[in-house]
């Protein structure tokens, strides 16, 4: 399992930073990362819908995506100006403005699922002689629904849409910033499992995760923070002669502040899965499980 993990890691990160690489060629419209965080944000959409439906929930796949994709693409609104015509005068043409709609939207987005969930139908129930309300039929499991719908939208939809504005940062930098959190929170991942592998010792979360070492949260930080360097003092300068060379102190220290968030959102979907009783989401990559797997310590 540890090669095979350590075999696709390998393959998976300079496969990302290739199409990173290609996307940066293509200008500020970043087409091919659009329609790659479309694809993976319909996928994680999809396995946290599935981990819902073990639990006994019934959320709405199809109008759950919807809102998810609509927060990315209103994220992306401003970069399609010469698409559109209308995308930075319908955001404001400062970052603030930007922002200040991707808040409102993600609030629209929420009320109008919200609304969509309504029972419309008639009721034929009658309150009981104390007045005290009664048990419709939708009662106990909709407004739990409503929840997980509301959390997949903010969880996929809304830190995609952020995480993604690192590609226009720093002008021609955005791909620098970007490569720098992909490498430090996966590579992150790769050593808290060969660490905690080849290691072992006390448990970090027995109940939460009871394969996390606190060996392998070392590792994490570590490792993070060796990458870090790498890309950021070496790797990425080498592959833009724009992309200035970082001091190794900071490159460290960013790796392993950005390590450690990464560490954290790995046990925030370890959470979600201890709470519908399953080990992994469902199965995409073989060595890795689910692609919320994959994505939990970026996101």
């Amino acid at each position: 399992m540890l090669k095979h993990r350590l075999l696709m890691s390998a393959l998976l990160i300079p496969a990302t930073i290739g199409l990173f690489y290609w996307d940066h060629n293509l200008g500020s419209r970043a087409p091919v990362l659009f329609w790659f965080v479309m694809a993976v944000a319909a996928r994680c959409v999809w396995e946290l819908v599935s981990l819902a439906r073990i639990a006994g929930y019934q959320p709405h796949f199809a109008s759950t995506l919807a809102a998810t994709w609509s927060l990315i693409l209103i994220a992306w609104a401003p970069h399609l100006e010469n698409v559109w015509g209308w995308g930075s005068r319908f955001l404001g043409s400062d970052r603030f403005g930007g922002w200040l709609v991707l808040v409102g939207a993600i609030a629209v987005l929420l009320i109008a699922h919200a609304v969509f969930r309504f029972p419309l139908g008639p009721s034929h129930l009658e309150p009981d002689d104390n007045a005290q309300a009664v048990r419709t039929p939708i009662a106990g499991r909709e407004v739990g629904t409503l929840g997980v719908e509301f959390l997949t939208v903010i969880y996929i939809g809304a830190f995609l849409a952020i995480t993604t504005q690192l590609r226009w940062e720093w002008n021609a930098h955005g791909y620098f910033a970007l490569g720098a959190l992909v490498v430090a929170t996966k590579m992150g991942d790769v050593g808290a499992y060969t660490f905690g592998r080849l290691i072992g010792g006390p448990k970090m979360t027995p109940k939460l995760s009871p394969g996390k070492t606190w060996a392998g949260g070392v590792g994490h930080l570590v490792t993070a923070g060796l990458c870090s360097v790498a890309w950021l003092c070496w790797l990425g300068p080498m592959i833009s002669e724009s992309w200035q060379s970082w001091n190794v102190a900071p490159a460290a220290g960013f790796g392993v502040v950005v390590g450690f968030a990464g560490l954290i959102g790995d046990l925030a979907e370890s959470l979600i899965k201890r709470d519908v009783g399953v080990k992994d989401a469902p199965a995409l990559l073989p060595g890795f499980g689910g692609l919320l797997d994959l994505m939990d310590s970026l996101l």
